[in-house]
C-alpha cells in the first residue's frame, strides 16, 4: 500500500510539472566584480525572472554557459539555493570567472550605454518537496550595458 501511495504521489508531482509554465526573463541586476585577479576575475550578477505558475518551487542549482556579443565568457553557477514564490519575481545569483584574455577582448568603457547581445545556455535543478528535476533554460537577448548596472560591485550576485 505504501508503495502504491508513493508511486501515485510521484506520478502526480511529475504530471503537475509537465503543466509548468516557463519562467519569464525580466532583467540582469547587481552586476559587478567580486574578485579581481591577474589571470582571471570573478564576476557576479542576478538573473531576475517571473514565475507565472500558481505554485512555488525551489531552484537548487543552476549552471549556464554565458556569451557576450558571441564571445564565450565562461560557465556561471548559482552559489546558493533560491526559493521561488508563486506568481512573483525571483532572482538567481550567478557567479563565474572570466579569464584576462577574454576580458581584454572588450572595451568596457566604450560598451557602456550601448546594446550588447547576451546568450545563456544551461540547466536548472528545480523541484518541490524534495523531488527535483533538471530543466533546460536558454536565453538570448539584447541589453543596454548601463552604468547603473554596475553601481554596487560589492553586492554582485547576491540576493537582497
Amino acid at each position: 500500500m505504501k508503495m502504491l501511495l508513493a508511486s501515485l504521489l510521484v506520478m502526480f508531482l511529475f504530471s503537475s510539472c509537465a503543466k509548468m509554465k516557463e519562467p519569464e526573463f525580466r532583467r540582469i541586476e547587481n552586476f559587478g566584480i567580486k574578485k579581481l585577479g591577474i589571470k582571471e576575475t570573478t564576476i557576479g550578477f542576478n538573473l531576475t525572472w517571473f514565475n507565472p505558475n500558481n505554485f512555488g518551487v525551489a531552484v537548487k542549482e543552476a549552471a549556464f554557459d554565458v556569451y557576450l556579443d558571441s564571445v564565450y565568457l565562461g560557465k556561471f553557477i548559482q552559489p546558493n539555493p533560491v526559493s521561488v514564490n508563486s506568481n512573483g519575481e525571483f532572482s538567481i545569483p550567478m557567479e563565474g570567472t572570466v579569464s584576462l584574455l577574454t576580458a581584454l577582448q572588450f572595451d568596457i568603457p566604450k560598451m557602456v550605454g550601448k546594446m550588447v547581445f547576451i546568450q545563456a545556455n544551461g540547466n536548472v535543478l528545480v523541484g518541490k518537496a524534495g523531488i527535483f528535476m533538471k530543466k533546460e533554460l536558454n536565453y538570448k537577448g539584447n541589453h543596454k550595458l548601463d552604468s547603473d548596472l554596475m553601481k554596487n560591485p560589492a553586492a554582485a550576485g547576491s540576493v537582497n
